[in-house]
């Protein structure tokens, strides 16, 4: 998306972005064509490419807005956790925000859904790009608050071992509709989770 610098231009993309979501929410990802868009945005199918490459790039766009909203309320969980809090509770209450608030936003998760049949999760969030990951940082800062310290020759290979687990469930997850079977998934990811990092902080 190229970033629109005047206010009338902002609210331009705000409409795009929302016109996308709605059709999302109607008729799911497949709904979503520049001419649709644009109806339903009430701007000229130029007004589109003007500011995205093309519907893709829009979606794109909406899954990371959805993305930023994830990651800021994982650390307002961990804004309000006391001093005293263990590297246990702290991950833990971490992926499970992120999960909660995720199923919250179907969209997001027909966005997933959509994303995970042509990329992995962790492409979709840009893991493994240069520089950290707004994934990676939080990881990182619960570990942090929960009073832990990955091992700094282990630093990347423990974070990127964490990250995939949780990119191959959740592209896994994605993919079940019957909840009780997704929810199993997502304990087995916090559990696999739990254990190597106990190896890994305890040893």
């Amino acid at each position: 998306m190229r970033k629109p610098t005047q206010e009338r231009a902002r609210k331009r993309v705000t409409g795009i972005l929302a016109a996308a979501a709605d059709l999302i929410s109607q008729g799911g990802v497949e709904a979503v064509t520049t001419t649709d868009l644009a109806q339903q945005a009430g701007v000229p199918v130029g007004s589109i490419y003007q500011y995205f490459e093309d519907a893709n790039d829009v979606l794109r766009t909406v899954q990371g807005e959805y993305a930023a909203e994830l990651v800021a309320a994982c650390h307002e969980v961990l804004d309000s956790l006391p001093p005293n809090t263990d590297w246990q509770t702290s991950t833990r209450l971490t992926i499970d925000t992120y999960w909660e608030e995720l199923l919250k936003r179907p969209i997001y998760v027909a966005l997933l859904r959509d994303a995970t049949r042509t990329q992995s999760f962790a492409d979709s969030l840009g893991l493994g790009g240069p520089g950290e990951s707004d994934i990676a940082a939080l990881f990182h800062r619960s570990l942090d608050v929960g009073g832990a310290m990955l091992p700094p020759a282990k630093a990347d290979a423990v974070t990127d071992t964490v990250l995939g687990s949780l990119s191959a469930l959740t592209d896994l997850a994605m993919l079940i509709d019957d909840d009780t079977a997704r929810e199993t998934r997502r304990q087995e990811m916090l559990r696999m989770i739990e254990l190597y990092l106990a190896d890994i902080l305890e040893a």
